[in-house]
Formats: C-alpha cells, sequence, structure tokens
C-alpha cells in the first residue's frame, strides 16, 4: 500500500535536510554522492515526483554553494530523468531546470572558472533539447533568457559569445539589448552599432522553417530595443549606415524580397565589410528567409556559422 502524498513529502524533507547539513558543513563530496543515493532510492519505487525534487534541491544547493560541477552534473541528471521517464514538460518539471540555472553563481570568485562555464552550458543545452522535444516552447526560450543573463552577470564581456548565442533563442529582447549596451563599454569607440547589427543577424540565422516568423519579430524587437535604451555615457545608440541596412533588412525579410535584399547588399557593401561575422550571418538569413541555397561555404564562415548553431535544440 503506497503511503500518503504528505508522508512522502515529508520523507523527502527530512532526508534533504539531512543532506544539507553535509553541504553547510563543506562535505560536498559526501552530499553528492547522497544526492545520488537518495533519488536512485525513490526512483526504483517509482516515486518520481521525489526524485525529481532530489536532483532539483540537490543542483540549486550545490550551484548556491560555489560547486559548479556538482551542480551541474545533478541538474543533468534531471534531464536525464525526464527523458528516460517520458515526462510531461509541464510547468513543475520546467520550472524546476529554470530554479537550476538560477541558482549559478554570478560572484567574481567564479569568473575564470572555464570548466565551470563548460559543465553549466552542457546541462543548458540538454534541458533545452528535452524541452524542445517535448513540445515546451515557451520554456526553451525561457531556458536561453535565463542562461544567457547568468553568462553576463558572471563573466561580463568575456562570454557575451555565448550569451548572444542563447539571447538569439530566447524571448528578451530589452536584457539582450542591455547586455550588449553593457559589453560595448569595453570595445574601442564607435563599434557599438556593430554590437547591435552582429546580435540582429545572429537572431535571423539561428531560425529554422518552423520558426522564421518568430526569430523575425525577435530581431526586429531587438533593433527597437537597442534603439531606445542609453549606450556608451548614456548615449542614444550612434545612427550609422549599418543601422539603416539592418531595419531595411527586415522590411526585405518581411516581404520575402530577394531583389530588395540583394540591392541592400550592394548599397551598403562597406558597412557589411566592417565585420566578416556579418557576412556569415547575413548567408544563413538569405538560405532560410529567401531560399537562396548560399550556405555558409568554407573556411572561416563555415566556423562561424558552426559557432553560431552550437548546442541548437533542434540539432
Amino acid at each position: 500500500m503506497a503511503a500518503p502524498a504528505a508522508a512522502v513529502s515529508a520523507g523527502v524533507q527530512k532526508a534533504l535536510q539531512r543532506v544539507k547539513a553535509q553541504v553547510d558543513a563543506g562535505a560536498f563530496y559526501e552530499a553528492q554522492q547522497m544526492y545520488k543515493t537518495t533519488y536512485h532510492r525513490y526512483h526504483s519505487r517509482k516515486q518520481l515526483d521525489e526524485a525529481y525534487q532530489v536532483l532539483r534541491e540537490g543542483a540549486v544547493q550545490q550551484l548556491r554553494s560555489g560547486q559548479i560541477t556538482c551542480g551541474a552534473e545533478l541538474g543533468t541528471m534531471l534531464v536525464d530523468a525526464y527523458t528516460e521517464d517520458r515526462a510531461p514538460a509541464g510547468a513543475a518539471a520546467v520550472g524546476a531546470l529554470c530554479d537550476i540555472v538560477r541558482a549559478m553563481p554570478a560572484d567574481g570568485a567564479i569568473a575564470e572558472d572555464g570548466a565551470g562555464v563548460e559543465a553549466c552550458s552542457r546541462f543548458v543545452t540538454a534541458a533545452v533539447k528535452w524541452a524542445h522535444k517535448a513540445g515546451a516552447d515557451a520554456g526553451v526560450r525561457q531556458l536561453h533568457d535565463l542562461f544567457a543573463a547568468h553568462l553576463v552577470a558572471a563573466y561580463g564581456w568575456h562570454q557575451l559569445a555565448r550569451a548572444s548565442m542563447h539571447y538569439a533563442r530566447g524571448a528578451d529582447a530589452d536584457a539582450f539589448a542591455a547586455a550588449l549596451a553593457s559589453c560595448s563599454a569595453a570595445a574601442p569607440p564607435g563599434e557599438a552599432d556593430l554590437f547591435a547589427a552582429r546580435a540582429v543577424l545572429q537572431t535571423l540565422a539561428c531560425a529554422h522553417p518552423s520558426t522564421l516568423g518568430r526569430q523575425l519579430q525577435h530581431a526586429d524587437a531587438l533593433l527597437a530595443a537597442c534603439r531606445r535604451r542609453p549606450w556608451a555615457g548614456g548615449r542614444p545608440l550612434p545612427d550609422s549606415p549599418l543601422l539603416h541596412f539592418c531595419q531595411f533588412l527586415l522590411t526585405a525579410l518581411q516581404q520575402r524580397s530577394a531583389r530588395l535584399e540583394q540591392l541592400l547588399r550592394v548599397k551598403y557593401s562597406a558597412a557589411l565589410a566592417r565585420d566578416p561575422a556579418l557576412e556569415a550571418y547575413l548567408l544563413r538569413a538569405e538560405e532560410l528567409y529567401l531560399n537562396t541555397g548560399g550556405g555558409g561555404g568554407g573556411g572561416l564562415l563555415a566556423g562561424l556559422l558552426r559557432g553560431l548553431l552550437e548546442g541548437d535544440e533542434e540539432d
């Protein structure tokens, strides 16, 4: 006979309190093993909600204690459990993954931990792929936005490229614009428009056939957010030919006009030549929105596109 739900919940809480005592005492390895053992005990009994609760709590506690690799490992175990059990991507399941991202530490002592970045990134990639396959589109975008915000908070401009990859797949245009404006302060004067243009084109290039309209709207919202917020010295984003190109490009893609897009390419060729990444992203956008079949080619452009699509949930 199954135990009453309240009794089961109380049992989980007692078990988690015992493990947290180990965390509070700094016995992180011992706590990690206890979290795993407790999870397997509940999972073997088919008490899945309790098993998931153990992994969620363990990941959050370890991350809050600065144990990034341990916390990310428990988080990845939770994703694996969802996948194995074919768990539905409801609010509780997605919320647990979001809680784990929110618990990732952002203090300066962590900023040099490259292994920690990779461990967290692997967890988020796994979480996003699970949520995507389970049909939780809003959850996918939330996970991207939360991890991007963590990267900017913890590492600043050093991880802007990785953060942009996630913001481009998220939904928070205002947060993306704020991150770009903040990180551009470390760049040479006069490059603010490059930060905005790269992000707009990257957002377009992240689309898939099923998300063309969504990504186009996200890119449009991002450009508008960049223009209305203060940048270096509290000044607005400088007007420039490159930003004119981005605005006109969005119109061309909305109209699916290859002719207009090619005219814009010629007119703004000097502006586009400022950064090879712009050409790589633009080629991908042409392929997606205008059916050019151009692809990314080889060499540098192919490398940029591989970086752009790294960890893609639809791989």
